[in-house]
């Protein structure tokens, strides 16, 4: 865990989670579907991209903690894998339906929260070094959900403040 990062409980967690979606929401209120489908929000990904990145990102964290939960040594990557993961996402999903890609990112967002509401405050806390590298579980699941969304909307806010400033 970085140092400078403030100790996240449940509550505060959850309520992360919820505020920064929120915002990320308000953000793609603020476009059309045309424009969820231009390249270069984030290098060649358009809007779309990265709602299937971040959901693509949930789903694993998903399956990670329940394989953590488990007693098991979760498939998490290795840093110099995520390139890779992140390269393979996108060739995946390119062909997706802009309404199928909204869904599954609204669903794995909802399933992200129902497995954080799940999590007691110990488990949560727990550090797990011998099978979870992202420190204690709460940072696993902050960076693949709020830090994701909060990521991501600057990246389609500035997107945007350029397209204002062209157009």
């Amino acid at each position: 865990m970085n140092d400078n990062v403030k100790k996240l409980n449940k509550t505060e967690l959850l309520d992360q989670i919820r505020s920064e979606h929120g915002l990320l929401e308000a953000a793609l209120s603020r476009l059309s579907h045309a424009q969820m489908l231009l390249p270069g929000v984030d290098g060649e990904w358009s809007v779309k991209d990265a709602l299937a990145h971040i959901s693509t990102w949930e789903r694993w964290m998903i399956r990670w903690t329940n394989s953590l939960l488990r007693g098991e040594r979760p498939d998490t990557p290795e840093a110099w894998d995520v390139d890779r993961m992140n390269a393979e996402t996108f060739a995946r999903v390119k062909e997706f339906a802009l309404a199928d890609v909204l869904e599954e990112f609204r669903i794995s967002y909802w399933d992200s929260v129902a497995l954080a509401e799940s999590l007691s405050e110990k488990q949560l806390q727990t550090n797990y070094p011998d099978r979870w590298p992202m420190g204690p579980l709460w940072e696993g699941i902050a960076d693949n959900t709020n830090r994701h969304y909060k990521q991501h909307r600057g990246d389609i806010q500035a997107w945007l403040e350029k397209q204002r400033q062209v157009g």
